[in-house]
C-alpha cells in the first residue's frame, strides 16, 4: 500500500482509492488539526501518527475487533488511527487525533470528558454547532444531567448523537469561561471527577456549572425542522 509522510503523520491508503487522489489535501487538514490541538493543549507529541485510510466501515470494524461496521477509531500506545474515507463518508479532522495527543496529558476514565474534548475541537455534529444540539436536546429532555453523564454507565447508555455534542458543548463552555489551563486540570484527574473536583478547580460544583451551562445554551437559536431532518437521515 502507498505511504505519504508529513511532519507529524504517516498516511497509508490503497492504490486508486479516493484517499490516494486526495492525500495531499487530507495531509494538509490533519497537519492543521495537529497544530491546533497541540498548541491549545500546550503539549509536545513527538512521535508520528500512523493514519490508515480505508474504504470499508466493515473492514474498520473487524480491525477494531467487532462484527459491525464503524467509521473510525484510535489506538493509544501505538499512535494509530483507522478512518473511513470514501465518496459518502470522510472521517478526517481533529477528533481521533485529539484522543492520541491529549492522552499525553492523561487518560481520563470519564468518557464524557474524553469525548467532550474531541468534540470541542470538532466543533460540529452533522454540520451543526455542538451548542445547537445541546440546546435542542436539553429543551426536549428536561432530565438530561451533566453530572450523570460523567458516569460511563450513563454516558454509554445513551446514543452518541446525544452525548457527544452535549459533551463538546460543555467542554467549550468550561474552556471559554475559565480558560484552557483550568480544563487541563480537570483532564488531569484520572478517575471520574466528582463535585468536589469541580469546586476545587472552577469554584462551582458540577450541579452549579450544569445550571449555568444550560442557562447559557438555552439562548441558542436553532431550526427545528433542520434538526428533525438530520435525525431522520
Amino acid at each position: 500500500m502507498p505511504i505519504h509522510t508529513t511532519k507529524h503523520y504517516v498516511f497509508t491508503y490503497k492504490e486508486d482509492s479516493l484517499a490516494a487522489k486526495d492525500i495531499k489535501k487530507i495531509a494538509k487538514i490533519q497537519e492543521e488539526c495537529f497544530t491546533k490541538i497541540s498548541n491549545t493543549l500546550k503539549v509536545s507529541f513527538t512521535e508520528k501518527i500512523k493514519y490508515y485510510l480505508l474504504e470499508s466501515a466493515k473492514e474498520i470494524g473487524e480491525l477494531y475487533g467487532i462484527n459491525e461496521p464503524i467509521n473510525d477509531f484510535a489506538v493509544w500506545g501505538e499512535n494509530k488511527i483507522y478512518a473511513l474515507y470514501n465518496d459518502k463518508i470522510k472521517c478526517i479532522g481533529p477528533h481521533e487525533d485529539t484522543h492520541l495527543i491529549s492522552f499525553v496529558i492523561n487518560t481520563p476514565k470519564s468518557n464524557f470528558i474524553v469525548e467532550g474534548l474531541a468534540m470541542y475541537f470538532d466543533e460540529k455534529w452533522w454540520g451543526l454547532d455542538n451548542d445547537v444540539w445541546a440546546s435542542y436536546y436539553k429543551a426536549n429532555n428536561k432530565d438530561l444531567s451533566i453530572s450523570n453523564l460523567l458516569s460511563n454507565e450513563e454516558f454509554d447508555s445513551l446514543n452518541c448523537e446525544i452525548t457527544y455534542p452535549i459533551a463538546g458543548s460543555f467542554v467549550k463552555y468550561l474552556i471559554n469561561r475559565f480558560g484552557v489551563d483550568k480544563f487541563i486540570q480537570l483532564y488531569q484527574i484520572t478517575e471520574v471527577p466528582d463535585s468536589n473536583d469541580f469546586k476545587k478547580i472552577f469554584h462551582y460544583t458540577i450541579q452549579e456549572l450544569e445550571s449555568l451551562f444550560y442557562q447559557e445554551i438555552s439562548k441558542v437559536n436553532y431550526d427545528l425542522q433542520e434538526i428533525k431532518l438530520l435525525l431522520e437521515h
